[in-house]
């Protein structure tokens, strides 16, 4: 029974290839971006899953409440992780996470690998999984280290890794160590990511700094004892910082700090490690915003739904035609179930077809939009379980209605040619009206989106970003060395206009780097918070900033590097915090620093960070250790020769740094990725809406076109004009896609308005957006539309009437 419901299912379809085509059409297209777009949420929801312990692993960090708003560090000391273990009673296990340089080698082979300190608990709280080696404690002695697959095959190949003594890099001293465990590379999924790990007591300046809170520069894990509540164990810390003395109140109620709902300027929190991968203040820059993954999920619902109602109203559109064969199987005893089942059978056809090339677009796109998603991930039963489900879902969704529908027809009606669908056609227009509401609010956003991104991109920085190259130094131990060297190098290449450093990259480099310093003190019993900013001679030549008042730093005034006094450039606003007459020559204590700071210069307010920050106010120091970026201005018509050339000059001097060099325009671009990505991704969805939504129109103007045929046909023989019946039937479609248009624009009105409210700087939703998008939305239907109704208005009224 069931093969001759598919054989029939199948010879209808072959009959009616057009609308089989169209359907098969929109499904691929909603299979492929619904499947792409969960499999990119499936994963970002996997983060850390894979933990044993994933609900007992929290990550630490302290919050104090400023007058300008809560702030967040997740830096913590030395003694923090022992004593968090060792008195907090809720908590069981705990692990500092540090990254202590680069550097390893074993023989005369030296690797860029990153050091990663833990302590003995991290492998017990962790589930990454040895490979060779102490499979037990891979970090029993503080002289052991254990390497990824990927270090230990680069280091020594196919040959047997453990027990083998190799020597890292801490500073600027090289320690031996003994290979004790390899293990498997970190998942894509894991926050987690390392090449070596190491015992944190190994670190040059542990000695000195394990009992000292003052000095914080790694994050700290913690596992809680079962059935302790995160609650419980964030109120157990609290005796931490009352123990040990961490907040001077007196001090923070001076500089503005407030006290919080238990009365404590300062506190210990915990956020859970599987909720890292979605806290943007926490997590990093790869931090997701879980209102994107749910913009993703409901775009893909959007898309999935158009589909499906393309599907309805094409069906519907075709029962017409397939009302007599519904008739003759009535009369010769087939009942409603069987007609439904046969009916149903021909959409889950339909589906079968749409979702085998689906999954063939989807490992071609699967990486479209940057997600590191294996095609191996469609074999998980899971994910196999969630397509399939998803397939008969919608060949029940989409196929039931007008399966439904044709089954009810009544028999004498149908047989006498006098059938009327026309109850049906609330339902219809309001499935075309939700189509092109959804593709409406995709337009508007794409456009607003898109300007903001634009606004973003191209908004004056305050400093030169074209013809700037940003060098990023591996040892910043001798980068001082590193920088006399290479000014001597490029002395001789006239397209080098000027050349200085910095302890902060501008924008986001090829490497993911990345810094900020920030400092607070009391003036004159105000508060007055600044960033802070090493630079060395020349820096404000080289970005092209101007001054306002005073010098910059210069090699003729040996006190701008004098050990008894801290000249400093400031910016304006930091100039206005102060709020002096005359703050050039102006010398004053900090709160936390000695020397004196002296003001020798005034400039105009940058943007040192991205402008999803605000401006905020800059002190520059003359740079007395260690600089993490080289910057060189250039002046040439070959900007990819000029980047070669001066990446090659730098590795001769620095050989070790495989790190690229990359112009400053490239790295601030980094700041927008994810508005870039996520501009991209609400244009391809308008397109695809767009797409669908007129493969639904045309099968509603086919269904109208085929029931009003005798009313043309009439109105030709009465002699009404090709372009009078044209108009008159583009007049209910047309209306229909105003109504939809006038609907959406409120709603996207608002939710954009909200959207831009995350913003620093943003753009107003100009006025000319809307109409805009209601012009787009109606020639597209207009053009869908106009074809059909031009070919009613042109048939011949012989055919339409010969039968009356």
């Amino acid at each position: 029974m069931l093969r001759n419901y598919f054989l029939t299912a199948w010879r209808n379809l072959k009959k009616n290839k057009l609308t089989a085509g169209i359907n098969v059409l929109g499904l691929t297209v909603a299979f492929t971006c619904c499947i792409v777009l969960f499999l990119m949420v499936q994963r970002q929801f996997s983060y850390d899953r894979f933990h044993k312990n994933v609900n007992r692993i929290f990550k630490v960090y302290s919050v104090s409440h400023a007058r300008e708003g809560d702030k967040l560090s997740a830096s913590m000391a030395y003694p923090a992780a022992p004593a968090f273990k060792a008195e907090v009673p809720g908590v069981e296990k705990s692990t500092p996470y540090m990254w202590a340089g680069q550097g390893i080698r074993y023989g005369d082979k030296e690797l860029a690998k990153s050091i990663q300190l833990v302590s003995a608990d991290f492998f017990s709280m962790f589930s990454f999984p040895v490979k060779a080696g102490n499979r037990a404690n891979p970090l029993a002695s503080e002289s052991d280290i254990a390497l990824n697959e990927t270090t230990a095959k680069a280091l020594f190949g196919d040959s047997d890794a453990i027990g083998k003594s190799v020597e890292v890099k801490l500073g600027s001293h090289w320690k031996t160590l003994t290979v004790s465990a390899v293990l498997e590379d970190a998942p894509d999924n894991s926050t987690l990511q390392f090449q070596t790990l190491a015992r944190i007591e190994i670190n040059n300046d542990y000695p000195e700094l394990k009992n000292n809170w003052n000095f914080q520069h790694h994050n700290v894990y913690v596992q809680l004892k079962p059935n302790i509540t995160q609650a419980t164990a964030e109120k157990e810390l609290r005796e931490v910082v009352k123990h040990y003395r961490l907040a001077n109140e007196e001090e923070m109620n001076t500089r503005g700090f407030r006290k919080d709902a238990a009365g404590d300027y300062y506190a210990f929190k915990l956020a859970s490690l599987n909720s890292l991968r979605f806290n943007e203040e926490l997590g990093g820059r790869n931090a997701v915003s879980k209102l994107y993954l749910y913009t993703l999920l409901l775009i893909a619902v959007v898309v999935m739904f158009i589909a499906c109602f393309n599907f309805v109203n094409l069906n519907v559109a075709r029962s017409l035609t397939r009302a007599r064969e519904v008739g003759v199987r009535k009369t010769i005893g087939a009942g409603k179930k069987q007609i439904f089942t046969q009916l149903w059978s021909e959409s889950f056809l339909l589906c079968l077809m749409a979702l085998l090339p689906a999954i063939l677009l989807v490992i071609l796109c699967i990486r479209t939009f940057g997600e590191k998603v294996s095609p191996a991930i469609l074999l998980q039963p899971l994910v196999v379980l969630s397509i399939l489900g998803g397939m008969l879902f919608v060949s029940f969704l989409a196929g039931g209605y007008p399966a439904w529908l044709v089954s009810r027809f009544n028999t004498v009606e149908v047989l006498k040619g006098k059938l009327k669908v026309s109850r049906s056609s609330g339902v219809r227009n309001g499935l075309i009206l939700f189509q092109f509401v959804m593709a409406s609010l995709l337009i508007c956003s794409t456009i607003v989106i898109f300007s903001q991104f634009q606004h973003l991109r191209n908004a004056p920085l305050g400093y030169e970003q074209e013809s700037l190259i940003s060098i990023p130094i591996k040892n910043t131990d001798n980068s001082q060395h590193y920088l006399r060297a290479f000014r001597q190098q490029m002395a001789a290449h006239p397209e080098v206009v000027q050349i200085s450093a910095s302890d902060i990259n501008l924008g986001i480099g090829k490497d993911g780097s990345q810094a900020s310093m920030a400092n607070g003190f009391s003036y004159k019993d105000k508060i007055v918070n600044t960033g802070l900013l090493n630079v060395d001679y020349d820096y404000l030549k080289t970005i092209g900033i101007p001054l306002l008042a005073g010098r910059e730093f210069s090699a003729a005034f040996p006190s701008d590097t004098a050990q008894d006094q801290d000249n400093i450039v400031i910016t304006e606003s930091m100039a206005k915090q102060l709020d002096e007459k005359q703050v050039i020559g102006l010398s004053f204590y900090t709160d936390s620093a000695k020397p004196k700071w002296t003001v020798i210069g005034v400039i105009p307010d940058f943007h040192l960070y991205s402008m999803h920050e605000k401006v905020e106010p800059l002190t520059l120091h003359m740079g007395r250790g260690g600089y993490g970026y080289i910057l060189v201005k250039v002046n040439t018509g070959n900007p990819r020769h000029t980047l070669t050339m001066i990446q090659d000059a730098y590795r001769r001097i620095e050989p070790a740094n495989k790190i690229e060099a990359s112009y400053i325009t490239e790295n601030t671009l980094r700041w927008y990725e994810k508005e870039q990505r996520l501009s991209t991704l609400f244009g391809t969805a308008a397109s695809i809406a767009i797409l669908l939504s007129c493969l639904g129109l045309f099968a509603i103007v086919q269904l109208v076109m085929e029931q009003r045929r005798k009313e043309i046909g009439v109105r030709k023989v009465l002699g009404a004009s090709v372009q009078g019946i044209t108009r008159l039937l583009c007049k209910d479609f047309l209306r229909l896609v105003l109504v939809a248009f006038l609907i959406a624009v409120p709603v996207a009105w608002y939710f954009l308005n909200q959207w831009l409210q995350n913003f620093q700087y943003h753009i107003s939703i100009y006025w000319w957006i809307f109409p805009f998008a209601g012009l787009v939305m109606l020639l597209i239907a207009l053009g869908t539309i106009g074809f059909q109704t031009l070919k009613a208005a042109l048939a011949n009224p012989v055919q339409s009437l010969r039968s009356e």
